[in-house]
């Protein structure tokens, strides 16, 4: 049993390690995968990840209770195999107190998406966005990593904000 997690954790981490990975913070470099559970779907292209899965790269962390990690397809001419990995990833799917944490932000949400091809993360479900002291809540969060670019959404409902001036911690 202990080989399988192994084996999963090792086939997770090997195909997040190729050059053209998804990125969760807009530095790249490797990406650190930390979780209770690791299974591994091969036919289904799939890796889950459950329990206080914690992912960083550069100063970027994600956490969840379960992520799931969906690879695209390889093209038929490449060699399978559990050396080869999966391939790229196509998207992560980030359920149950997800977090999402950076230098210059925090966000919370029920769920959240991370789609490669876009290199945009959605988070879903009671969102609340903090940079320093300013905080906004809405029902849908989109985070454009690379363009660096936020839009929160009120859904059916409307955002809201709290912004702290400067003034306000003057000291008065």
């Amino acid at each position: 049993m202990a080989i399988h997690k192994f084996l999963g954790a090792a086939l997770a981490v090997s195909a997040l390690a190729s050059p053209a990975m998804a990125q969760i913070s807009s530095e790249g470099g490797p990406i650190y995968i930390d979780s209770e559970r690791t299974e591994s779907l091969e036919r289904e292209r799939k890796v889950l990840l459950i329990g206080n899965v914690d992912i960083q790269q550069g100063t970027a962390r994600l956490r969840a209770d379960t992520v799931t990690i969906i690879f695209a397809g390889k093209p038929s001419s490449e060699a399978g195999g559990v050396a080869s990995g999966f391939g790229q990833i196509q998207t992560l799917v980030a359920e149950g107190n997800v977090f999402y944490v950076t230098p210059e932000m925090k966000a919370k949400g029920d769920r959240g998406v991370y789609d490669a091809a876009v290199d945009t993360i959605t988070m879903t479900g009671n969102v609340a966005l903090m940079r320093e002291r300013d905080v906004a809540e809405g029902q849908t969060l989109k985070l454009e990593v690379g363009k660096r670019r936020t839009t929160l959404d009120g859904g059916t409902g409307r955002t809201r904000m709290v912004i702290e001036s400067d003034q306000d911690t003057a000291g008065n």
